[in-house]
């Protein structure tokens, strides 16, 4: 009888794939373990195995081609939430894979070409087939990439089926292990000359070769083995007495596999003692009152929650489980990584996508088999899709941020809402963290879904900083600007920098200048792909589109109309770093956005300097506002708080309040006074008067009121579907067809409609939103969605537009 095995395939495909195994493979094959695979004519892949089974499927089932992993490289209880993200965000299986394993695991046939014949003289090669045949003849093979790389051609596929069809080249699809372990070379006195007599006469006979004796005495010196290195870089170390000394026998030179991310060595220290307010939070998430393992820690800016948390961290270290710490920027993993390393960095990993792919992969194998070195686990959004089996604890600070949702590709997940689902696969405790909770998490914990606990107070009973509004209307009418800066904000600035303190300025838009505008012929430079205005960058003198990447030098003159100097239009934080500088030139100042933290380490270089006050201003963006902790900051300026408030978004208002709620935070979290200054031209906004008086649950009733009266979360559950083609009447149609389906189906779907920016990418976007009673069962819904898009993909005209599900958007 056959045996079979079904594996997942990295694809965005639908369903599982069944493929031919002997007997002995069936036996060895687990869940989780990645098959090499054929797929298609050519094509091979690095699978990963579901289940065995007997069962014949209904076409003629491939042989596998072998098994790569000794043991599984994912755990049952992950295979099971990527079922449930692929079922609830209606994301192929194979997208999810493709999503949660690092890149470097995931195996794909390269397509390699191999020198065969030399051309007969009735063959006649284009230019471009001759030069490559010729280059595989000196090299005997190349990949596909290998071509580009050397120039050969940018398209080789056309080159190559030249070659083919005149018999003179073979093609193999050939799969490469990508990772390779961390390797160093060690030094150490071979063993034959420990003894001290051996020693000596060593020594003795080595005399007559100066450069050969001092290295020698350098390295017995280091008492222990050395990384070579580390070694070679000593003062009186000579390279090529290092290599005369390993060839006589002298010095033992091995390589160790070692790890790429460096082990503590230092002792831990311990925790401080919590105050009466943490010690009462703490208790409290002792306590399981509503039965569901789930809590929302709602406290204040700079109360200590991150002790709270490290307590309970040490709790479940110690029961030998796993933790899992998630945040939603890289920038704030810096601070948080340099606090929790002090006191658990012999048991903590980190994991985002800054780190390399082989970076990731060691942190994945460590978390896999439960390795002392990565119990707690520190990682942005993709954290939450690592191999746990033992987990204890999650902790989702700051959790009402929408950093934590994936926007851009399948699956367009939550990782809050996902670390919900995973916590209960381990029945671990889960703690969503914030000082501005989400309407939903609110919502959640009043309705009985969550435990709620509060801190209503700060460390130690600091004071919370006194929130000012300055407004512009007047401030222009009395001449007291100085460019988008209010004399009153000039002066607390300067008042500031005078006390040796710090100043934070939020401005949330990078960039000099939203656009630039030709004051005669009102030409307004557009991205050619896009729907939008270029972004003018000063610093580089571009101006770029942040949809598409497109950039442009910025002229000295309208390109309409050949007037000189066109002007800059809005306000980025590259202008208010300008302007500032300007103002104060003997102030030291810094910008933190997505331009200035490129790199690996950007975002901790930064905040570095600005904690060990190398900087008194920080300009910067949303960057600025999540958890940042800076003792010498007793000053916060918003510069302009009406872009916040004015977004064609039903969360504007509840956004709005969470990110300036959290930036005025930033101020007096020690024992110095902080002040807010919000500059706006509508200082009685009712989002302006509810954050004045820190007065976060008159903001949740009145949102609260307007999402049931309105048909929004957290009454509805919300789905949008966003369909792309690069022509608009066939975009159109497409559009009207599924709108028309869904209509025949539902009872409130809106659309289709245009977004806000209709065309990315020279793809024109339509999006549709479905709306469905949050208290019904979302299962029968999502069959009939299942059915309408297998539906509109077999229509021919719509086969090349594009369709995006977004469960739950933001």
């Amino acid at each position: 009888m056959p045996f079979f095995v079904d594996v997942i395939l990295p694809l965005p495909i639908p369903k599982l794939f069944t493929y031919l195994v002997t007997e002995q493979e069936y036996d060895f094959i687990q869940p989780g373990i990645r098959i090499v695979v054929p797929f298609g004519n050519k094509k091979k892949y690095a699978a990963l195995s579901y289940c065995t089974h007997q069962n014949k499927p209904p076409y003629e089932a491939k042989s596998i081609e072998y098994i790569i992993d000794q043991q599984a490289v994912v755990s049952p209880r992950q295979l099971k939430l990527w079922e449930w993200i692929s079922n609830y965000y209606m994301s192929p299986l194979g997208s999810v894979f493709r999503t949660a394993v690092p890149s470097i695991l995931l195996l794909e046939s390269e397509t390699e070409l191999h020198f065969h014949n030399t051309p007969s003289d009735g063959i006649k090669l284009s230019t471009g087939a001759a030069q490559l045949l010729n280059t595989l003849e000196q090299y005997g093979k190349l990949n596909l990439s290998d071509v580009v790389k050397l120039e050969l051609s940018k398209s080789p596929y056309k080159l190559a089926q030249e070659l083919l069809n005149h018999d003179l080249i073979h093609v193999r699809e050939e799969v490469y292990t990508k990772f390779k372990p961390k390797q160093q070379k060690q030094l150490a006195l071979a063993s034959s000359y420990s003894p001290d007599h051996a020693l000596r006469g060593l020594l003795a006979k080595i005399d007559r070769y100066p450069k050969q004796r001092e290295t020698l005495l350098q390295l017995i010196q280091q008492k222990t083995s050395i990384q070579k290195s580390e070694f070679l870089r000593m003062s009186g170390v000579s390279k090529s007495a290092v290599e005369t000394l390993i060839k006589k026998g002298i010095l033992d030179q091995q390589t160790i596999v070692v790890d790429r991310l460096t082990a503590k060595t230092e002792a831990e220290t311990p925790l401080q003692a919590l105050t009466s307010s943490q010690r009462q939070a703490l208790d409290s998430l002792h306590k399981d009152i509503k039965n569901t393992n789930r809590f929302l820690l709602h406290g204040v800016t700079a109360s200590g929650k991150t002790e709270v948390y490290m307590h309970l961290i040490q709790e479940v270290i110690q029961q030998g489980k796993q933790v899992l710490f998630l945040v939603p920027e890289i920038a704030l993993t810096t601070q948080i990584i340099q606090r929790l390393y002090v006191h658990f960095g012999k048991s903590m990993a980190v994991y985002h996508s800054r780190y390399t792919p082989s970076e990731r992969v060691e942190v994945w194998n460590k978390v896999l088999v439960q390795e002392p070195s990565a119990q707690l686990i520190v990682g942005a959004r993709s954290a939450v899709l690592l191999p746990y089996s033992n987990l204890g604890l999650i902790i989702v600070d700051e959790s009402h941020e929408v950093a934590y949702k994936q926007f851009e590709s399948n699956p367009r997940y939550h990782a809050r809402d996902v670390a919900v689902i995973l916590a209960g696969l381990h029945q671990a405790k889960i703690v969503l963290g914030s000082a501005s909770p989400s309407i939903e998490s609110s919502h959640n914990s009043r309705t009985g879904k969550y435990n709620l606990v509060e801190i209503k107070e700060r460390y130690r009973g600091f004071s919370m900083p006194e929130i000012k509004l300055i407004d512009l209307k007047v401030s222009q009418k009395k001449r007291q600007m100085n460019g988008h800066f209010s004399q009153t904000l000039i002066d607390a600035i300067s008042k500031t920098i005078d006390a040796e303190e710090q100043v934070i300025l939020f401005q949330n838009r990078r960039g000099f200048s939203s656009f630039v505008n030709c004051t005669t012929c009102g030409h307004v430079p557009q991205c050619p792909s896009c729907d939008v205005s270029l972004t003018y960058h000063k610093q580089n003198k571009k101006l770029k589109c942040h949809y598409c990447g497109y950039h442009v030098l910025s002229h000295a003159h309208c390109v309409a109309c050949g007037t000189a100097h066109p002007k800059p239009m809005g306000l980025g934080t590259q202008q208010i770093e300008a302007e500032i500088q300007q103002l104060f030139p003997h102030a030291r100042v810094g910008r933190m956005d997505s331009d200035t933290t490129k790199g690996k380490h950007g975002h901790r270089d930064l905040i570095n300097r600005f904690a060990q006050h190398d900087l008194d201003i920080l300009v910067g963006t949303q960057m600025l506002t999540k958890g940042l902790d800076f003792g010498r900051v007793t000053l916060v300026g918003v510069v302009l708080a009406d872009g916040l408030l004015n977004f064609q978004d039903f969360r504007a208002h509840e956004r709005a309040f969470q990110m300036l709620l959290q930036v005025s935070g930033r101020a007096g979290r020690k024992d110095r006074m902080g002040r807010v200054l919000i500059q706006t031209y509508d200082n009685n906004h009712l989002v302006l008067q509810q954050l004045k008086k820190y007065d976060y649950d008159s903001m949740f009733l009145v949102q609260l009121k307007q999402r049931e009266e309105f048909g929004y979360p957290p009454f509805v559950r919300l789905t949008r579907f966003e369909l792309r083609h690069k022509n608009f009447s066939v975009l159109q149609e497409a559009a009207n067809w599924f709108s028309h389906a869904l209509h025949n189906q539902f009872s409130q779907v809106l659309g289709p409609q245009s977004p806000p920016v209709g065309r990315i990418r020279n793809q024109f976007l339509m999006q549709i939103l479905l709306k469905l009673p949050a208290s019904q069962s979302a299962a029968p819904a999502k069959e009939q969605l299942i059915r309408i898009c297998k539906r509109f993909e077999q229509i021919p005209a719509f086969r090349s537009v594009k369709l995006a599900i977004d469960i739950d958007p933001i």
